[in-house]
């Protein structure tokens, strides 16, 4: 067996090549091309060959070449595989040689692979939640700038109606002219992305499943899909609650167990959706035992302490959906 350890870089990758005794076969360096990946790979058949790559910014491109030539990948996590590299090969590098010899020991510690499907619908879900952050963004410049300008808005926020009314108002002002442009070229793409996740959530069974739940539309549907991925890799919901990082931490001395704030290592978009949803579940109109949760911790231990239990309820009821394939109404 063959194992290959690759150092992943913007615009080049390094490999190391090692035998089942941890004799070093081959090294190379080369631009991440697809040609390059097949070149090198030539001398190694994919029955024969195990390969691990740390998870950076271009990892998806070169797993994605190594799945269409049928070879075993497993995708390394940066962090924790640092710390195993610490323990046991006393090195605080993780480079190609490094994660060859972790593969060959079986010591990699691996991140989770999305499906391709799955990986796609993450980079639709979160650049809708980059616009939306742009857009808040060029708004607040805006109103710092009639601030400074000492110009009283007429209107609570910078809602559509307000815009329209500064950009008659104040037409000669080019900066807040130019910032309004690009919230105008902001929301028409925000719009576009927004008809492609409706039309992913409608055909997908799992957002159609989560949007059964009050206050729950078709954006947060698909945004818990995305970032969940395939519900079988957690064995309980407990584990998804401590993915998405709605577990305290625990410090134990002895017989001392101590709770902590919520744990830091964790999915954040994940953890970002699930409050999200849980302030739209507590919010609607239509009753349901979520917000009845919500508002009964909300009197004894404030709001904030309340959502983050109720999302942490939330996670365990789509947990349950998803596991079960059952509605809202039926749990």
């Amino acid at each position: 067996m063959n194992y290959i350890g690759m150092d992943i870089h913007k615009q080049f990758t390094v490999a190391v090549v090692k035998d089942e005794q941890g004799n070093k076969l081959a090294q190379l360096k080369f631009i991440n091309t697809e040609e390059s990946f097949k070149n090198f790979l030539q001398d190694y058949k994919p029955e024969e060959t195990k390969i691990v790559i740390e998870s950076t910014c271009v990892w998806e491109y070169i797993y994605e070449i190594l799945e269409k030539n049928k070879y075993e990948v497993k995708l390394a996590n940066p962090s924790r595989t640092r710390a195993i590299a610490e323990a046991r090969i006393k090195t605080d590098s993780v480079d190609a040689s490094t994660l060859a010899d972790l593969l060959r020991a079986n010591l990699v510690a691996e991140s989770y692979i999305p499906p391709k499907e799955i990986r796609r619908m993450r980079e639709i879900t979160r650049e809708r939640r980059t616009f939306v952050k742009q857009n808040t963004q060029i708004k607040n410049k805006i109103h710092a700038i009639l601030i400074k300008r000492g110009i009283k808005l007429e209107y609570a926020t910078l809602c559509d109606k307000a815009l329209t009314w500064i950009k008659q108002k104040f037409p000669e002002e080019k900066i807040i002219m130019h910032y309004l442009d690009l919230l105008e070229f902001q929301k028409k793409k925000l719009e576009e992305i927004n008809k492609i996740i409706t039309e992913k959530s409608n055909n997908d069974n799992n957002a159609k499943l989560l949007m059964t739940i009050p206050g729950i539309g078709s954006t947060r549907a698909i945004d818990l899909v995305a970032e969940i991925g395939e519900i079988k890799r957690f064995i309980s919901s407990d584990k998804l609650c401590s993915y998405a990082g709605l577990v305290p931490s625990i410090h134990q001395s002895g017989n001392t167990l101590r709770f902590g704030g919520l744990i830091k290592q964790s999915c954040k978009t994940l953890k970002t959706t699930l409050i999200e949803a849980s302030w739209n579940i507590v919010r609607t109109k239509e009753q349901n035992h979520l917000q009845e949760f919500y508002i009964k911790i909300a009197r004894k231990k404030g709001k904030q302490k309340a959502i983050c239990a109720t999302a942490r309820k939330l996670c365990c009821v789509v947990y349950v959906m998803l596991e079960k394939q059952k509605e809202f109404r039926y749990l």
